[in-house]
């Protein structure tokens, strides 16, 4: 039960994450971090991706984002994006390849960090995923950190570890309190 609500939450506010990041490209001289490129010939890539995911039509998903990531290997949101599909996939190995890869073109981005933190948390890699989790929420540059606090929480919560998920709900409230996904959490969690 558990699980399905952790797959849930977790990938859909990525996708709107992801979805209100659009800006000129570059890199952000101030936070060392990579801005999501709509001039890359990737954009129109990633954006077809990212509407046929949130239609559930993973084939046509897949190919548009594989698509952007062959036109433009060093666009962050096309490897996140790819990855996120292949994570719903169940295509572990490929999904942990373009998370990694995101990773290291913008190690700081907290957007980036969000999305391959709850691929480690779907993976039971909780500890990894919670470094993941602090870093976007944490993040003065995370245009929404209450779902990064949440999904740490939700995280947490699929660890047993419920004083520390409770803790980050009660944070991702103090960021946004009238975020639905937090209130729900901290409301399940007052049984433990």
């Amino acid at each position: 039960m558990i699980k399905l609500r952790l797959r849930h939450f977790l990938w859909l506010p990525l996708l709107l994450m992801l979805a209100a990041c659009q800006s000129t490209g570059g890199r952000d001289p101030a936070t060392n971090m990579i801005s999501y490129s709509s001039d890359s010939p990737a954009a129109t890539y990633v954006s077809l991706a990212k509407a046929y995911l949130e239609q559930g039509q993973m084939v046509f998903a897949l190919e548009k984002a594989t698509e952007a990531v062959r036109v433009d290997r060093h666009h962050v949101e096309a490897q996140v994006v790819l990855a996120l599909i292949y994570q719903r996939m169940n295509e572990t190995q490929l999904a942990e390849k373009h998370y990694s890869r995101a990773k290291k073109l913008a190690p700081n981005d907290p957007l980036v960090a969000n999305a391959y933190g709850t691929f480690l948390c779907a993976r039971q890699r909780y500890a990894e995923a919670d470094t993941e989790f602090k870093l976007a929420a944490t993040s003065i540059m995370n245009p929404s950190p209450w779902v990064a606090s949440t999904n740490a929480g939700l995280c947490l919560e699929s660890s047993g570890q419920y004083a520390s998920a409770k803790a980050s709900m009660r944070q991702a409230l103090q960021q946004n309190p009238d975020y639905r996904p937090a209130k729900k959490g901290l409301a399940r969690l007052k049984r433990y």
